[in-house]
């Protein structure tokens, strides 16, 4: 894992670290707009590094990413994560699949995770993480796809 800093945002906090091979990689937290219960407390998870370059073998980003995904939730525990999968060259369903493999692998406790994908939007593949310890499954998953369907019809 590389040692990492946190910033301040405006809209949430922000964390960057330098690989071995001089890439620079930002993980944010971006709270979103207001919405109803239970998606008040909603955050929009993103990383990227910071040019667009990447290095596949590097396995110490994978695992520094997941330890600031775990501490973010462990600090958040009321918050809820949505990762939009980047579209950029049709690979979504691969970057969905790999984030799927993160989530299973890390000690996670009672978070779950909800995958929806919007075919009506270039097949999007979305996923929300909540702690179902605080959160009802039913009722959390049932307002993300009501609230999905709405976006996706608005756009229509």
């Amino acid at each position: 894992m590389y040692e990492y800093i946190e910033e301040k945002g405006e809209d949430g906090p922000f964390f960057i670290f330098t690989t071995d091979f001089s890439l620079t990689y930002i993980v944010s937290f971006k709270k979103m707009g207001t919405m109803n219960y239970p998606l008040d407390n909603l955050f929009s998870l993103d990383f990227l590094e910071e040019n667009g370059n990447k290095r596949r073998t590097d396995s110490k980003v994978s695992s520094t990413i997941l330890h600031i995904i775990l501490e973010f939730i462990k600090q958040n525990p009321s918050c809820v994560l949505h990762y939009l999968c980047d579209i950029e060259g049709g690979k979504q369903i691969f970057r969905a699949r790999l984030f799927s493999k993160w989530f299973s692998i890390a000690d996670t406790g009672t978070w779950n995770k909800l995958d929806i994908s919007l075919a009506a939007v270039e097949n999007y593949q979305i996923s929300f993480l909540y702690d179902s310890g605080i959160y009802e499954p039913e009722l959390i998953e049932s307002e993300i796809i009501l609230t999905m369907d709405s976006l996706e019809s608005d756009k229509g």
